[in-house]
C-alpha cells in the first residue's frame, strides 16, 4: 500500500540478523503485499507485524522492480529500481537505482544511483550517512548500533508511483531515545512532472537521464524537543538534487548536493549563481495554517512542492562550473505537498475533502541554519497511488 509504518520488535534487546529482517519486510511492501501478515514479520526478528500498519492503494505494477535484499558483513542492504511515474511514454523506461543500507558504525543511509548502477548521489562515499555530507558519522540515523531494532522508534514509508519516501526515527532502549537526543533521517524521491518535449529530448541524449529529484535530511537533537533548540549539540544536513540531469550545454551530469546544515540547498541566502538545487516554497521558510471564520480548526494548506535546479539570481552568465554545470530544470514535484509547519507528527493524516494525506516531518525551518530553527516542516503525500493518466 502507499502507506506503511514499521515498528520495531526487539526494543530491550539487540539481536542478531535483526536488521536483515527489517529490510525483508521494507521489500514484502515494496512487492505489493501486506507485510504485516508476512513471515517476515511474524517471527522474533525484524519488525513488529501486528504492531504495524499499511494504508492506501498499491503502487502500479512495474513501477518498482528488481527488489532485493542481502545481508552483509556489517549489516544489511536493500535495493531496488523506481522508474519514472510516466515511463510509458519513452522509448525505454527512464529510472534510477535505489540502495539503502544499514551497518552499526554508520546508521541507515541512502544512496541513487542512475539506471546501470554508476553515477552515485548524493556523493561518492557509500559510507556517507542520509544527510548526504561527506563525512559519515554526521549523518548516521541512529548514530550507532543500526544493526538492531532497539535504536530505533519507528521507520514510515511512502511508496506511489510517484514517490518513494522514508522517514527514519532513533528511539526504543537506545541511547537517542529522549526529546534531546532523538535523531531524524528523511529521504524522498519524487519524479517531476512528465515534459514531454524536456524529457524525451533530454532521454534521447543519454538514457540514463531520469526527472526524478532527491532530496534528503539528518536532524540531530533538535526535532523532537518542544523547547527551544539548545546552542552546540545540534546539526542538521539536507540536501536537494537530480540525481541525472542535462546542463546548459546539454550535457547530461550526476547532481550535486553540498548538504552542509541546509544553508546551500535552503533557498535563503545567495546572491549569485550557484549550481546548488533547492525547492519551492523554500525549505527554510515557514508555511503557516489559514485561519477560516467560524472553523474548530486552522486550515492546512497542501502547496505543491517545485524543483529549482540552480539558484538564479542577477549575475550574469560566466564560463566557470557554477554558470556552465547548473542544472535548468524546474518543474512541479508529483503528489508532494508541503503543509503547516508543526501540524502533526510522522504517519498522522490530515484531510483535504475526502482524500487522505500521511504527513512526514522533513527537516527544521525558519532559520538559515536548520540546526538553530525552531520549527518542523511537514510535508503531505496522499496515502491512496495516483496513477498516471
Amino acid at each position: 500500500m502507499a502507506y506503511a509504518k514499521f515498528t520495531p520488535r526487539n526494543t530491550t534487546t539487540n539481536n542478531s540478523y535483526d536488521v536483515y529482517y527489517m529490510t525483508k519486510n521494507i521489500q514484502d511492501f515494496l512487492q505489493g503485499t501486506n507485510w504485516t501478515t508476512q513471515s517476515d514479520a511474524t517471527g522474533s526478528l525484524g519488525f513488529n507485524g501486528s504492531a504495524g500498519t499499511v494504508a492506501g492503494t498499491y503502487p502500479t505494477s512495474g513501477i518498482y522492480s528488481s527488489i532485493s535484499v542481502s545481508n552483509q558483513s556489517t549489516g544489511g542492504q536493500l535495493e531496488f529500481y523506481k522508474k519514472h511515474y510516466a515511463h510509458s511514454q519513452f522509448t525505454g523506461d527512464p529510472q534510477l537505482k535505489v540502495v539503502l543500507r544499514i551497518s552499526s558504525s554508520d546508521g541507515w543511509r541512502i544512496h541513487i544511483y542512475d539506471r546501470n548502477g554508476s553515477n552515485i548521489s548524493p556523493n561518492t562515499n557509500v559510507s556517507t550517512g542520509i544527510g548526504g555530507s561527506t563525512t559519515a558519522y554526521m549523518n548516521a540515523v541512529p548514530p550507532a548500533g543500526a544493526d538492531y531494532g532497539q535504536v530505533l522508534d519507528s521507520v514510515h514509508v511512502i511508496a506511489n508511483d510517484t514517490t518513494f519516501a522514508i522517514k527514519i526515527i532513533t528511539g526504543g532502549g537506545g541511547a537517542d531515545n529522549t526529546p534531546t537526543t532523538t535523531d531524524h533521517g528523511w529521504m524522498v524521491l519524487n519524479d517531476i512532472e512528465y515534459n514531454p518535449t524536456i524529457d524525451l529530448w533530454a532521454y534521447g541524449i543519454d538514457n540514463t537521464y531520469c526527472p526524478t529529484v532527491y532530496t534528503h535530511a539528518a536532524t540531530m537533537n533538535v526535532m523532537s524537543n518542544p523547547q527551544h533548540p539548545a546552542a552546540g549539540g545540534n546539526y542538521a544536513w539536507f540536501g536537494v538534487t537530480q540525481p541525472r540531469y542535462i546542463d546548459r550545454t546539454g550535457v547530461v551530469r550526476t547532481g550535486y548536493s553540498s548538504a552542509a546544515n541546509g544553508y546551500n540547498h535552503g533557498g535563503l541566502t545567495h546572491t549569485t549563481d550557484y549550481y546548488y538545487a533547492t525547492l519551492n516554497p523554500q525549505p527554510n521558510i515557514r508555511q503557516d495554517s489559514f485561519a477560516i471564520a467560524g472553523s474548530d480548526t486552522p486550515a492546512h494548506m497542501l502547496t505543491p512542492v517545485t524543483f529549482i535546479g540552480q539558484h538564479r539570481l542577477s549575475h550574469p552568465d560566466g564560463v566557470d562550473a557554477n554558470d556552465l554545470y547548473k542544472n535548468p530544470r524546474r518543474g512541479r514535484l508529483m503528489n508532494f505537498y508541503r503543509t503547516t509547519d508543526d501540524c502533526a507528527i510522522d504517519g498522522d493524516v490530515i484531510l483535504e475533502g475526502s482524500t487522505r494525506y500521511r504527513i512526514m516531518k522533513g527537516h527544521m525551518t525558519g532559520n538559515a541554519y536548520q540546526s538553530t530553527a525552531e520549527n518542523r516542516a511537514c510535508y503531505a503525500f496522499p496515502e491512496n497511488n495516483v496513477p498516471y493518466a
